[in-house]
């Protein structure tokens, strides 16, 4: 049955249809609390042949294995990361911490944090995409989904980023890094956004392997439901980024669907004038030719 992920209503209404690679996908707008979902969901065995068997890496990542360039770009994303922790919780790295990434793709986050002190593992289920990651910075990266890792430990720390748009239930992810983090401890999640479209047009913003779009609203609703105090909602390179710790402090409301539906109007109005102006400017160019 059709229900929304993060709230089971199963009051939903279709959003849009187009998506990346010019792909028919149903993206629903959930009527209680303004959350956007691919339905129908992926199984569970289509999940493990995306990023256990390395599909992802090969149609996402364009790549089998993080090249040079991948690597470089990554380390300045990490950096970039880096400061905004310094800036929002700068006592927190003051002492070594035990920190976990979740999805930790190259891997160049958990090596600025090593460089600083702290003990760091990762999870990424690709086991031939780690492979040059671990020759590069000489880190432990565990290749499992995130809910196989082994129970028990906690972590101080424990952070994700472009991974919750992936997960099949968001919900239950969340849960599981509450009860792997210490009581003490922070976590620090960026995904896209509805409220930014980051790639200029719906019909790339959208993406098969995007299972849940998030907005600036749902995100930190969602985190709160669960148990998180918000210490940080902020933009980064144009997604949504939070910075949480464990606390019953609650300032954040569920989103509204009309306001979700009001953005996709928006911005397909704005796909429509570019269409326009696109053919006004090659009905120019054609007369132009006939007196060259």
């Amino acid at each position: 049955m059709n229900r929304c992920p993060i709230c089971e209503s199963p009051n939903n209404e279709l959003l849009y249809t187009n998506s990346r690679g010019k792909r028919y996908l149903e993206n629903h707008v959930c009527s209680n609390c303004g959350f956007i979902y691919t339905w129908p969901r992926i199984s569970n065995a289509e999940v493990s042949k995306l990023y256990l068997d390395g599909d992802f890496s090969k149609e996402a990542r364009k790549s089998t294995e993080p090249d040079l360039d991948k690597f470089i770009q990554t380390e300045q994303y990490a950096l970039e990361r880096i400061h905004h922790l310094e800036k929002k919780i700068p006592s927190f790295f003051s002492k070594a911490k035990s920190c976990l990434e979740i999805g930790c793709g190259a891997g160049s986050f958990l090596w600025l944090l090593k460089a600083l002190g702290h003990k760091v593992i990762g999870i990424e289920p690709d086991s031939n995409f780690v492979k040059p990651v671990q020759k590069r910075y000489n880190i432990e990266i565990e290749t499992v989904m995130f809910q196989d890792y082994p129970k028990g430990i906690l972590f101080d720390f424990i952070c994700n980023f472009h991974v919750i748009e992936h997960i099949i239930d968001p919900r239950a992810f969340i849960k599981e890094i509450y009860t792997r983090l210490k009581d003490d401890g922070y976590i620090y999640i960026e995904c896209p956004t509805i409220d930014n479209i980051y790639t200029g047009s719906l019909d790339t913003f959208f993406w098969d392997v995007h299972v849940n779009t998030f907005s600036n609203k749902t995100l930190p609703w969602l985190l709160e439901s669960e148990g998180f105090s918000i210490i940080e909602l902020f933009m980064n390179r144009g997604f949504v980024s939070v910075i949480a710790k464990k606390g019953i402090d609650k300032r954040f409301k569920k989103d509204n669907k009309q306001r979700i539906i009001d953005i996709i109007k928006e911005n397909s109005k704005k796909k429509t004038k570019k269409s326009l102006f696109s053919n006004l400017n090659n009905k120019l160019k054609i007369r132009l030719k006939k007196y060259l």
